[in-house]
């Protein structure tokens, strides 16, 4: 599932939830209103929080954006060459949270899946796949 499909579906989620029709009348209009509104942290940072909570790592600083790339450059210089580096960062994110998500016996299988290149638009192969696994998890979520 994307990385957009499964943050729209959270957001309607909370969304949905905040919709209750009920009411409690026996909080006080006060503790009603206790809390900060949703809307005072700023965009980046509730998109942050949402990722963390959907099992995404935080994204990378440059250096280690950067580090990333250039490792799957070394894989295959295609791969880098013909996709856009935010993408594949995202990608590698992406990859990330499959790692928590998904036992690894399908770690290959969605490696392969999702870093392609247009000579290879259905894989890299599964040693490849193995190869970028690895530089996923040195660079992009180490704890995982």
């Amino acid at each position: 599932m994307s990385r957009k499909l499964v943050i729209a579906v959270a957001a309607l989620a909370v969304s949905l939830a905040g919709c209750s029709s009920g009411s409690d009348s026996t909080i006080a209009p006060a503790a009603k209103n206790s809390e900060a509104p949703a809307d005072a942290r700023s965009q980046p940072e509730l998109r942050a929080s949402m990722e963390a909570q959907l099992g995404f790592p935080p994204k990378p600083d440059a250096e280690t954006a950067q580090a990333f790339l250039a490792d799957l450059k070394g894989i295959d210089p295609a791969l880098v060459a013909s996709q856009n580096a935010d993408s594949l960062v995202n990608r590698g994110r992406d990859q990330c949270r499959d790692l928590k998500a998904r036992p690894q016996s399908e770690w290959v299988t969605v490696a392969n899946q999702r870093f392609v290149t247009p000579e290879a638009p259905k894989g890299l192969g599964d040693a490849t796949a193995s190869k970028i696994i690895t530089v996923v998890r040195t660079r992009l979520c180490p704890g995982f």
